[in-house]
């Protein structure tokens, strides 16, 4: 077990270096930052003062290997438009969104698993088949065609809600209600799937003949072996949910990363776009890394494998 778990966490820090590798590269292709920021009309002297300033008149090795050291003490450097630490910025924006994310994650896990369960439970009947055609309908619609949708009834029309900030508790509700609609979708068919595979289990089955009644078997037998299966799709959760903020937040103007991330693109904010990616893709490889060695931990079968 000791072995397996150490192979998965290698995996996650060589992910990890994978994903700074990429980012820092992949930025340095959408131009020289100095003329991306003081435009065309900057002569050389204001260019050359801006590189110093940023350290970007140094190697590319050495720049890089800078970043990495920034990168491993959570210090990102200066953003270009404010003069602030991006650590700050970043973490300014990173609040309201964590309070946007949690309540969301909730109402995801609280109406797509039992609802998954439950057409499990009655599959082929009308009530499975409904439950479906919601969970694709869901899954379908886009976030911001969702998001507008409930704007503009719940808004405009109705005034019943307000359309953006995040003053008050009904300000969360058609957020959520944006976000957790496709994620819900998912979860209620990735646990339909799940439910009507415990169902088939050797274990599930000695249960019944044993005379032990439905509730029992269902509750102690299918489904915890189904909350296994569900287990892995924990952590693309994550990603997921933090992919639709960056459209929910900006539908209704919600403080968070996702409208930071798109104000820093469109002002050319390196650093930061640089700290909000690398940020978002190192919870989504530390998700999945905890999904999995939770998995090894609770489920006997993949030690055995190991």
């Amino acid at each position: 077990m000791f072995v397996l778990a150490a192979r998965i966490v290698f995996r996650a820090v060589l992910t990890l270096l994978l994903l700074t590798t990429v980012v820092f590269f992949g930025l340095q292709l959408t131009g020289d930052p100095a003329r991306i920021m003081l435009g065309n009309a900057a002569d050389a002297v204001a260019l050359e003062t801006f590189r110093e300033q940023w350290g970007l008149n140094r190697p590319l090795w050495e720049q890089f290997l800078i970043y990495l050291g920034k990168f491993v003490t959570f210090d990102m450097g200066t953003s270009y438009l404010t003069g602030l630490p991006v650590s700050e910025v970043f973490m300014n924006a990173f609040g309201p969104t964590l309070r946007l994310m949690i309540p969301t994650a909730i109402v995801t896990l609280a109406f797509g698993i039992p609802a998954g369960v439950i057409a499990a439970l009655h599959r082929g009947t009308k009530l499975d088949r409904g439950l479906m055609f919601v969970s694709v309908f869901g899954y379908a619609v886009p976030n911001f065609f969702l998001g507008v949708l409930l704007l503009l009834v719940f808004s405009i029309q109705l005034g019943w809600l307000p359309s953006y900030g995040d003053g008050s508790i009904l300000h969360y509700v058609m957020p959520i209600a944006t976000m957790a609609t496709s994620e819900a979708a998912i979860f209620s068919r990735y646990a339909r799937s799940a439910m009507i595979d415990a169902m088939r289990l050797p274990c599930v089955k000695a249960a019944r003949m044993r005379g032990l009644p439905e509730t029992r078997v269902i509750w102690l037998h299918a489904l915890p072996n189904a909350m296994l299966s569900i287990l892995t799709i924990l952590g693309f959760f994550l990603g997921t949910l933090v992919a639709g903020a960056v459209i929910t937040e900006n539908v209704f103007s919600w403080p968070g990363v996702g409208k930071l991330l798109v104000q820093s693109v469109a002002n050319r904010d390196i650093p930061v776009v640089q700290m909000i990616v690398l940020m978002t893709g190192a919870s989504l490889v530390l998700a999945n890394l905890l999904m999995d060695l939770l998995a090894l931990v609770v489920n006997p079968k993949l030690r055995k494998e190991a």
